[in-house]
């Protein structure tokens, strides 16, 4: 395919049309799945945890609910990829830029610092929709996000290398490289983001004051402890 308009395509691809189509699939992609089952089921709030993907639920709520919410965020990814292959008529870079935008999303949901590795629904997407691009990102990148714990700079020369030479030598589209490069900066930066905010919670004493110790919720009312 090669980043060539097929028949039968619904959108013709171009940049406006990229550009929807990747705000679209951020909407999907910023659905905090985890956070509302793991705040549902166990009245636990994730971003207390640097996160609100299934990694943070498994630790919060246990593994049902990382396990559902895990199911879902596999969804969201595939899901956007088939339908940007369908509407663009398989455009790979078409493609790419939705992938890239449920990625972001996934990552950076508006409302939320504390957002999810993006990692799930980059590879479930790109494994249906962009199948040997999907595969050569996934050979690199999840075995090193899985023995670094998705942090440290082996994980981010892992995403660095994986993700451009995937999409470039799975579609063989040099187009698919901008959204490569959302993909990879959207990575970095929740990995680094999740790497200080457990820094921080590692840091806070247990006996600190509840404005301390709860990240991105307003303080609780001070306590009617004698000082």
């Amino acid at each position: 395919m090669s980043g060539r308009l097929l028949a039968g395509a619904l959108v013709t691809a171009s940049p406006i049309s990229g550009a929807v189509a990747f705000a679209c699939a951020y909407a999907v992609g910023a659905l905090p799945v985890a956070w509302l089952l793991a705040r549902r089921r166990r009245g636990v709030d994730l971003r207390r945890l640097g996160g609100t993907g299934a990694l943070e639920a498994l630790r919060a709520a246990g593994p049902l609910v990382a396990v559902a919410a895990g199911l879902v965020e596999l969804l969201k990814g595939a899901g956007v990829g088939l339908a940007a292959t369908f509407l663009g008529g398989g455009t790979d870079w078409f493609t790419a830029a939705a992938i890239a935008g449920c990625v972001v999303g996934d990552a950076f949901p508006p409302g939320f610092r504390r957002g999810g590795s993006g990692l799930v629904p980059l590879v479930s997407g790109m494994l249906v929709a962009l199948p040997l691009a999907g595969f050569l990102c996934a050979l690199i990148a999840v075995p090193v996000a899985l023995l670094t714990r998705m942090r440290g700079s082996v994980y981010g020369a892992a995403v660095i290398v994986a993700v451009p030479l995937g999409l470039l030598a799975g579609t063989l589209s040099w187009q698919t490289l901008p959204p490569a490069a959302a993909i990879v900066l959207a990575l970095l930066g929740r990995s680094r983001l999740r790497r200080a905010a457990r820094a921080r919670l590692a840091r806070t004493p247990a006996d600190a004051s509840p404005s301390a110790t709860i990240i991105d919720q307003p303080p609780a009312p001070p306590s009617h402890r004698e000082l």
